[in-house]
């Protein structure tokens, strides 16, 4: 079958293709040389698990990789629902394109094209599904390596490496999190090329300037490094 679409479109994919991979491109190296909330977040890591060897108990640390780990399993299962919400959408693109095409500005779009932009939303949120279960996994992993910690009279050399290697998962479980949800802003600059490309276009720019602003130049940022005026 072929797809029917219009230059427009062509365009607004090509720029959320190009925000898509060029921001986690551009995050990974911009944060090499400055500070972003990941890089300043990872010395924290590293001292939490510093402190877990001299604890009597280790219940603290048990309670926040709780908090961690809820956090990433409510998101994917909201991710799971929003898949089958997704997949039902599929099956009746025909009956929900005239509900579209009534919103304001909206542009009038063959069925074909719709059912592209549903896999477009489909592949993000799969992507996201993958990122959490991988985070939630890797939560589990420092879980195990907390308690393969001896008790602190008893920590030696085989220990402290433990720890460093749970701080380290940590690290990564983190990272996995947030291209979980950076999956999640995209998606909603997707939803607006229901409407038209326009919007799908000025949506996707909006919110690869909105994730630099958080990672790069938020005050939560600020307050993290110690920088805030």
């Amino acid at each position: 079958m072929k797809l029917t679409y219009s230059h427009l479109d062509l365009a607004a994919i090509i720029v959320f293709l190009l925000c898509w991979f060029g921001y986690g491109w551009f995050a990974a190296r911009r944060s090499t040389g400055r500070a972003s909330l990941l890089t300043v977040m990872n010395p924290l890591r590293e001292r939490w698990f510093e402190q877990t060897l001299t604890r009597e108990n280790r219940i603290v640390d048990s309670a926040l990789l709780s908090n961690l780990i809820n956090s990433a399993t409510f998101f994917s299962s909201t991710t799971v629902l929003a898949l089958g919400g997704l997949v039902a959408l599929f099956g009746s693109v025909e009956k929900s394109a005239e509900i579209f095409e009534n919103l304001p500005f909206a542009q009038r779009s063959s069925q074909q094209l719709l059912e592209a932009k549903v896999v477009v939303l489909i592949l993000l949120f799969v992507y996201a599904l993958v990122k959490f279960t991988w985070s939630v996994r890797q939560f589990n992993f420092v879980t195990i390596l907390i308690g393969s910690i001896a008790p602190r009279e008893q920590v030696d050399d085989a220990d402290r490496e433990h720890a460093r290697r749970a701080a380290g998962i940590l690290k990564l479980a983190g990272e996995n999190f947030s291209q979980g949800m950076r999956a999640y802003y995209f998606a909603v600059a997707v939803l607006m090329w229901f409407v038209q490309p326009l919007f799908f276009v000025a949506a996707t720019l909006i919110v690869t300037f909105m994730l630099y602003r958080m990672e790069f130049h938020s005050r939560t940022l600020d307050v993290l490094s110690g920088t805030e005026s």
